[in-house]
């Protein structure tokens, strides 16, 4: 893992710290157990995550990014394909087609590879983080403010998940023909 210049360590934190005081402010606000806290504190970090993972060039080669075999067909009885379509209506496919740098070609399949990884491990990071603040809002008793933190776990981040994974199985699988 590479250990970013100085000047991106202090943006990425600077900006970390923003997102950590707006849903601050959005939990002061509005009452720290509404939803829209969840949402602004994932809305930011998700933001914050997509700079701050290919700042750091991990390398992404565990063998937990190895797709197992019944993998993609339990995601689609899961419903990984009707969320697939839910994003591409709303926009957000064609939104983040160029970020990821894939442009349709086969010499592009590497680099599509590498960005599902990376979009794979700032969901699971920011997933466990979600789940740690739900058992503190249950801790709590806010069973209210639990329960957000966990709808939005399995719609933030485990449906992703299972989508870059699904997607990665395509990607990777071996030619015939």
């Amino acid at each position: 893992m590479k250990r970013p210049a100085r000047p991106v360590v202090t943006r990425l934190s600077l900006r970390l710290g923003g997102v950590l005081v707006g849903a601050a402010l959005v939990g002061r606000v509005t009452g720290w157990r509404r939803p829209v806290v969840a949402v602004a504190l994932h809305a930011g970090l998700m933001r914050w995550a997509v700079d701050a993972l290919p700042a750091t060039q991990p390398a992404l080669t565990a063998p937990y990014y190895r797709v197992r075999h019944g993998e993609p067909a339990l995601y689609r009885r899961l419903g990984v394909y009707g969320y697939m379509r839910l994003l591409r209506r709303v926009g957000w496919e064609r939104f983040r087609r160029g970020a990821v740098g894939f442009t349709g070609r086969r010499a592009a399949l590497g680099r599509l590879n590498r960005a599902t990884r990376e979009a794979e491990t700032n969901h699971v990071l920011l997933g466990l983080l979600g789940l740690i603040l739900a058992a503190v809002a249950a801790r709590r008793r806010w069973w209210d403010a639990a329960a957000w933190q966990v709808v939005l776990v399995v719609l933030l981040h485990g449906y992703p998940v299972m989508l870059q994974r699904t997607l990665r199985a395509r990607v990777t699988r071996p030619e015939h023909g």
